[in-house]
Parts: structure tokens; C-alpha cells; sequence
């Protein structure tokens, strides 16, 4: 895989992350503030004016002033993102798209670890490798996103029993940070991360997430991975099999999506390369306004 960094300087201007733990854009520098940041360092209580956010509203003190007021924070312009992403056999697989889900999830990684290490942002990356969790130190700049992409596309599609949900819970025991978790997985693997886990993570960290979505079970050369065969014509163009494939998927996606709404985090579908900055975009502005739950809609 080769970084293609004219098309990441090309997007540094058009993404922003959000977080609600210590400020409201952890990418400085050139990128302009949307509002007052924040961090675990209380400031001071403001009256309420249009435009601030709900989450900064101090109930307890509103309710004795009898006015609306809103808690200010110290901005902390420095922050860890930890890149959670998934690895294993499936990401041999296709998107609907027809692109290969193993470069969706590399050119991602690549993606937002470059822009947020571009403006002040340590960064790192943990995935599941060999029935362990592999967890990098968090460092910036282009050496040491270098080093993370050429180590994870090694790793990407070997085989591993270590499920997402204990790479997540690996990180929250083995790193004393507080953290933006940034997860890349799949449709599966955002599935199988259970309600208590997200709550685990979000009570000190920020989550958010991408699921790239898998290929039909239907349709022209379906491959299985599975058992290393393309799928019969037979069972590849079943009206039936079509139907109760859209049906599992939609059951799929309401699941993730209420999970994602209890345990307050932010999740979108993408299915090829091109989607990365808009969905990135949608998903940092969801976050931002406390809009929880898995988006699937197509850009």
C-alpha cells in the first residue's frame, strides 16, 4: 500500500474531530475552532446563550439560580487517538462497492491518523493479532504513521480468535490515558461489542466509529471466503436468499444502532475509499452535537 499524502493534505482542511472530554476540535493549528474547548479542568459557569452546548448545561446549578447556566472548560489542545482497528480473515472480503475492505480500513487508518498527527495529536493504533492485542505507543508525525500502516497491513487478514470487543477492553485495562477511541471494523465487528463495553470506554473516553459494510450474499461472482469457493449460481441469484439477506442486515443495523444510542456513541456505514471524508465529516458533527447511533445513509 503506497500513502498517498496529496490526497491527505487535500482533506486536512475538510475534517474535524470532535470530543466531548477536553475540547471541541482536537485538530489545532490550522484548522479553525468551532467553539470554547474542553477538557477535565472546570473553569467557571456562564449564563446560557444560543449556540452553546447542552452537554456543558450545570442542571443542579440552573435549578438554584433559576436561570440556565453552562459549565466552561480550560482547553487542553493536546490528545491521544487510539485507532481501534479489527483484522482477521474477513477483511479479505469486498465491499458492496466492490472495493477491497482490507485498503478501506488501511486508507482510513491512514486518513484521520494523518490529520489529527498533523495538528498536535499523539496518536496510536491497537488490533487483534495472533489471539493477543497489539497495542502501539502513541507518537505523531509521518515516520511513525508509516511504521503503523505497513505493521497493520501485515497483520490485517491473518487469522485470530481475539474478538474487537476484547481488543477494546485490552485497551481500556493496558493504556492509563484518557482517550478519542476511534474504531474501524466491520459490520460484525461493531455487532459484537456488547452494551457494557461501550459504557466501560465512554465513561472516561470518546468513541466513535466506522463499520464497513460487507459485499451481498447475492448476486454476480460471490466469492466465499469461507470455503474458498465462488458460490453457486443457484443459491448466488435466490430471490429468497435475497430477501432474507436485506432482512438480517437491517436487524444487524438496528442493533448496532441502539447499542451505539445507550452507550453514547457515534457510529457510520462506509462501503468504498471515496466516502472516507464525507462519512468522516458527518460522523465528527454528529458526535459534536451528542447525535448517538449508527448511520447508514449513502452520501
Amino acid at each position: 500500500m503506497n500513502i498517498d499524502y496529496e490526497y491527505l493534505s487535500r482533506i486536512r482542511r475538510a475534517v474535524a474531530f470532535y470530543t466531548t472530554k477536553k475540547t471541541s476540535n482536537i485538530l489545532e493549528g490550522d484548522f479553525h475552532s468551532i467553539h470554547k474547548g474542553r477538557s477535565m479542568d472546570f473553569e467557571d459557569l456562564k449564563e446560557y446563550t444560543p449556540g452553546d452546548e447542552v452537554h456543558d448545561i450545570d442542571w443542579k446549578s440552573s435549578s438554584r439560580m433559576g436561570t440556565i447556566l453552562v459549565r466552561r472548560y480550560m482547553t487542553d489542545r493536546r490528545h491521544n487517538v487510539m485507532f481501534v482497528c479489527d483484522s482477521g480473515l474477513k477483511m479479505q472480503g469486498d465491499t458492496p462497492c466492490g472495493d477491497s475492505k482490507k485498503e478501506v480500513a488501511l486508507m482510513t487508518f491512514g486518513t484521520l491518523s494523518y490529520i489529527s498527527g498533523r495538528n498536535g495529536s499523539d496518536f496510536a493504533i491497537a488490533y487483534p493479532k495472533e489471539g493477543q492485542t497489539s497495542i502501539s505507543l502513541f507518537k505523531s508525525g509521518p515516520d511513525h504513521l508509516e511504521r503503523l500502516l505497513y505493521e497493520y497491513e501485515k497483520h490485517i487478514c491473518e487469522k485470530t480468535d481475539r474478538s474487537l470487543s476484547q481488543t477494546l477492553m485490552d485497551v481500556l485495562s493496558m493504556v492509563p490515558k484518557r482517550m478519542i477511541i476511534v474504531v474501524i471494523t466491520d459490520m460484525d465487528g461493531l455487532a459484537g461489542i456488547s452494551n457494557d463495553t461501550y459504557r466501560a470506554i465512554t465513561k472516561d473516553n470518546d468513541l466513535l466509529a466506522f463499520g464497513i459494510e460487507d459485499a451481498s450474499l447475492v448476486g454476480e461472482n460471490i466469492f466465499d471466503l469461507d470455503s474458498g469457493r465462488y458460490e453457486r449460481f443457484f443459491f448466488s441469484h435466490n430471490n429468497r436468499l435475497k430477501k432474507l439477506d436485506r432482512e438480517i442486515r437491517k436487524e444487524m443495523c438496528d442493533q448496532i444502532h441502539e447499542a451505539c444510542k445507550q452507550g453514547k456513541v457515534s457510529a457510520v456505514s462506509i462501503k468504498k475509499e471515496s466516502e472516507i471524508i464525507d462519512k468522516a465529516i458527518v460522523l465528527f458533527e454528529r458526535y459534536r452535537h451528542g447525535n448517538y447511533g449508527y448511520i447508514t445513509t449513502t452520501l
